[in-house]
């Protein structure tokens, strides 16, 4: 599965969570141990609020991944 995501590269993402979470959208670096890795997040709720480092999001939570261009 790790060699899908290096042929497949770095992508731009938001991850549409359950239950009206706010969305996280970043670089989606991969998905490892039943979490999505997220580069650079931004979590979308009223006000765009940048994280430092990297983001591990639940793949349970996560309703909907949009590949953005």
């Amino acid at each position: 599965m790790r060699l899908v995501w290096k042929v497949r590269g770095k992508r731009l993402v938001r991850l549409h969570l359950v239950d009206n979470l706010p969305s996280v959208e970043g670089i989606l670096a991969g998905c490892w141990g039943g979490h999505y890795i997220v580069l650079t997040p931004n979590v979308l709720s009223d006000g765009d609020n940048k994280l430092s480092g990297h983001a591990e999001v639940p793949t349970e939570r996560v309703v909907l991944v949009q590949v953005l261009p």
